[in-house]
């Protein structure tokens, strides 16, 4: 085994397959796709901080459309110019741009090792990969909630799965209108893009795939707009009082 695979394997698929073998167990009725849910809400909420912070990036990038197409159009001629520009405009404002980047890099690991669990399926030989401390299972039963499958293919999922991925691309942050001045907003061309490809996408991968891929990113995609609706409440209401704080003063 090399070493990326090493580190795939103990880091990601090992510790994801003991954790919903273990939830399946205690769980009640032994359901694999209650255990699931549950999974997919427990990774959501250690990697809440991480997506938060993310998320909160990529709005204030938002924001900073208008002056970075300014140092665009600026230093178009000088590349290095842009760049010290660019640096210093996000220094002056705390973003780091490439925060955002983590949590969808992480959400790719855990997507990729679940399709590999699911693929591989939960014969003696992937229990093998099972920790000691952990009880041997014996046989697992695929079907969930008393009517789904969840290692056979499912359209109705695959479609909830595009379906909450556009929902999810309507509530995240947007690049401001008129961000470019003059030319075409590219940015917001390819954000319109990736809001009807990529649940098209999804859906599209999902149809042939174990019902067990489309639930997690389901449940994935519930949870992330959920997290974005409390997250702009929450903004909203700290701008009202900070303007109602202002108007006092």
């Amino acid at each position: 085994m090399n070493p990326l695979s090493f580190v795939y394997h103990t880091f990601f698929y090992q510790p994801l397959f003991n954790g919903l073998i273990l939830l399946y167990l205690a769980l009640p009725y032994q359901d694999l796709g209650l255990a699931i849910v549950v999974f997919v809400i427990l990774v959501r909420l250690i990697l809440l901080p991480i997506s938060v912070h993310g998320v909160r990036t990529q709005k204030r990038l938002a924001e900073l459309q208008p002056h970075i197409k300014e140092l665009q159009e600026k230093h178009k001629e000088d590349k290095e110019a842009l760049s010290r520009g660019l640096m210093e405009l996000y220094k002056t404002h705390k973003v780091n741009p490439f925060s955002g980047c983590a949590p969808l890099i992480l959400q790719g690991f855990f997507l990729f090792a679940l399709y590999r669990i699911f693929f591989n399926g939960f014969g003696q030989d992937s229990l093998s990969a099972l920790y000691s401390f952990i009880q041997q299972p014996g046989f697992i039963n695929p079907v969930s909630f008393g009517f789904l499958d969840v290692s056979q293919s499912n359209k109705i999922l695959a479609i909830l799965a595009g379906v909450s991925q556009y929902v999810q691309a309507l509530v995240m942050p947007q690049p401001p209108a008129g961000a470019s001045r003059g030319g075409p907003d590219f940015q917001k061309i390819l954000s319109s893009q990736m809001k009807y490809f990529f649940p098209f996408l999804i859906a599209t991968i999902s149809w042939s795939l174990p019902a067990a891929l489309p639930l997690y990113w389901t449940v994935l995609n519930v949870f992330g707009i959920v997290q974005q609706i409390v997250l702009d409440k929450t903004q909203t209401d700290a701008n009202s009082n900070k303007h109602k704080q202002t108007r006092t003063d």
